[in-house]
Parts: C-alpha cells; structure tokens; sequence
C-alpha cells in the first residue's frame, strides 16, 4: 500500500464525509478504497478513524447479529500468561460489595433518589463486571491493565452522572463497553499515527542516503525546500521530522 496515496484518499474520504452532512455507507468506504488492497482489519481501523471524526456509518448495524457476534470473538486477544495473573492478582485486591439484601434494580432506585450509600454499592459491585468487560474487549492496541482503569472511570463517572434520571444494568454495562471503545480507538489512532511518522522518517533518511550515494558532493546540496518538491512532502513536516531526528542542520 503506498502511504502518500493512502493519506491523500483518507483525506477525501474525510472532505466527502463533510459534504454529505458527517454520513456514510459502510459499502460506500469500500468501494471508495476499493484497488488499494486494503485488508478487513485495515478497513475497520478508517472505519474507527471516521467515527473519531464525527462520521456516522450506516450499514454496519444492518449486518445479521450472529455475523456481528463472530467479528466481535475473532476481534478478543486472548490474554498473555502474565496478562491473566495480573487481572487474577486485581480482582483480589478489589473490596468485597458491601453486604445488601438490595437488588441491582433497588440500588438504581436509590441512586436516583440521592442514596450515596447505593452509590458506593454499586460502584463496588460493578467494578469486577468493567474488569470482565474489559478482558472480553482485550486487544493488541491498549495493555489490559490501562483498559480496565478506562472501564473503572466509566463506572465511577457514569453513576455520577445527572442524566439520565432511571438508570439501570444495561444503561451502565453499555456506558462501560462505549467507555472502553473509545479507548481502543483512541490508542488505535495513536498508534497509526506513530507508525505513520516512523515511516516518514525511514522515508526522509532513505532518500537524504540515497542522494547522497549517488554523488558524494551533493550530500549537503539538497535545501529542505528541494527534499520537499523530491519526496513530495511538506517543509514544515520534513522540518518537524529532521527536528525530531536531531538533524536540523
């Protein structure tokens, strides 16, 4: 896949995405990277880069639920030998819930009655359950540890919450799994984005090398305004990158 070819295309899919009010198909994405030979995990990670955007996709839902079940299982990685003692060796450490007769359904009740005594059951309660959600969603991009910290301060801010008013079970297993989403995809679009930079810099140091092969005297002839017009790139990334690389001068 050729990285300039790729960013200029998400860059329109971004522009086309605006004209047509934040809103596209799923089926319209493919066909637009259709030739590029992008892969599924590939497609799904521009997929997770336009909802960063703002960009709501339709047709996703529209796939049968047992379809959607299967991607989601391929999706889990499995934990490490150390990845699963650390999450044995945390839910150890948790408190036990304080002892209460109530049920889920009477502790909500409560919370939105102002009892902050079911707010601490609660949050007790539900702290294993972010944790289980969490290994359930575990992959390559986040370590599990960060990703159930995430998931604990989706419980804590989310019975803190105002709105809405009747909270329930399902309300807070689903702020916890959005909470946990959101950072996979924002340590996912770290990442890229780290990987796109490293690229860059093997590409600006390669050509600097190869020009500098081919004629032993044009090694400091090349201005960063001529890199720029070679490589195709910017001055002011070729200057953040040869600053990052401590070669400025």
């Amino acid at each position: 896949m050729n990285v300039q070819e790729f960013q200029a295309k998400l860059g329109e899919i971004c522009k086309l995405a605006e004209e047509k009010g934040n809103q596209l198909d799923a089926a319209e994405i493919r066909e637009f990277f259709k030739g590029m030979d992008l892969d599924q995990s590939q497609l799904l990670k521009v997929v997770q880069y336009l909802k960063m955007k703002g960009v709501a996709i339709q047709g996703i839902e529209a796939a049968a639920p047992a379809e959607e079940e299967a991607e989601e299982e391929e999706k889990t990685v499995p934990l490490t030998p150390e990845e699963a003692e650390y999450v044995k060796g945390y839910l150890d450490t948790l408190p036990a819930a304080p002892v209460s007769e109530k049920s889920v359904e009477e502790l909500f009740s409560a919370l939105k009655n102002g009892d902050v005594s079911a707010q601490a059951e609660l949050v007790a309660r539900y702290l294993p359950v972010a944790a289980e959600m969490a290994v359930a969603m575990n992959c390559e991009e986040i370590y599990i540890a960060d990703l159930i910290q995430e998931a604990n301060i989706c419980v804590l801010t989310a019975l803190d919450q105002e709105e809405p008013a009747a909270k329930s079970d399902a309300w807070l297993r689903l702020e916890i799994r959005k909470g946990i989403t959101q950072a996979i995809d924002e340590e996912t679009q770290s990442k890229y984005a780290d990987e796109q930079l490293v690229e860059k810099v093997q590409k600006l140091e390669n050509a600097i090398k190869e020009l500098s092969e081919d004629d032993e005297s044009t090694e400091s002839a090349f201005s960063i305004n001529e890199l720029a017009i070679i490589l195709d790139m910017e001055i002011d990334e070729i200057k953040d990158i040869l600053r990052l690389t401590g070669d400025e001068n």
